[in-house]
């Protein structure tokens, strides 16, 4: 059977990574019968980061791969029924989304100061205080370099929201008035865009950036829908 490892559940979602998310949706999606393996350790995987796909001994890093060995291995097609060129718009807006959004998620959770401490109790919070406040200090401190290598956190709260709002304006006309974004049923846009928008949109300190999702009617229901339709029961 497949073993899919992933982190723990964190802010009400079923695991606190979107990546982690997106790859229970895709293997749900596919029928596939696999088991989860949470831990909040990746130090010992392929990239140091979840998830990770582990089948018949084969290790597959990273949530992009898992979907590519899904199906190649198991001739699964996520994006069946749809055009070359809705192919292509697919896999614009998933790159949007994770490497746009994703990145002002983490600075939310992160960088900004009002929010660190919940994201240090929901992390950390099963540490003894000492350990606790050196071990998350040091890797708050890494994640917050990365981001500036990135270049999201060198931009305000302000304008990240205003970088991220023309992405949500984008999925939201791209959604219109169909329950998926292509359609009558989920495919891989789907299984990227709805993790991460719950994770920005659900998690627990309101702010610009969560309402940038909570204050579209439309963007919630498809959330709500992607949820029934894509992660495991």
């Amino acid at each position: 059977m497949l073993t899919l490892r992933i982190y723990p559940p964190a802010f009400g979602e079923i695991t606190g990574s979107p990546f982690s998310t997106k790859a229970l949706c895709l293997l749900n999606r596919s029928g596939l019968k696999f088991r989860t393996e949470v831990t909040p350790d990746p130090r010992k995987q392929p990239k140091q980061k979840f998830p990770v796909l582990v089948d018949d001994g084969k290790i597959v890093p990273d949530s992009d791969q898992i979907r590519d060995h899904i199906e190649e291995k198991y001739a699964f097609d996520f994006d069946e029924g749809l055009s070359a060129e809705q192919r292509a718009v697919s896999r614009a807006v998933i790159r949007m989304t994770e490497e746009n959004i994703y990145f002002a998620i983490v600075s939310n959770r992160w960088q900004q100061d009002e929010n660190w401490p919940l994201t240090r109790q929901e992390f950390f919070g099963g540490m003894p205080g000492i350990l606790r406040n050196f071990i998350s200090g040091k890797i708050r401190k890494n994640v917050v370099a990365a981001l500036f290598g990135q270049g999201m956190g060198r931009h305000s709260l302000a304008e990240q929201v205003e970088r991220v709002r023309h992405d949500i304006d984008a999925i939201e006309a791209l959604l219109g008035d169909k329950p998926f974004l292509f359609g009558e049923n989920p495919t891989a846009g789907d299984a990227s865009v709805v993790p991460m928008l719950r994770a920005m949109a659900f998690y627990p300190q309101k702010s610009a950036l969560s309402d940038l999702v909570l204050g579209r009617p439309k963007l919630m229901a498809y959330l709500e829908r992607g949820k029934q339709e894509m992660y495991p029961v």
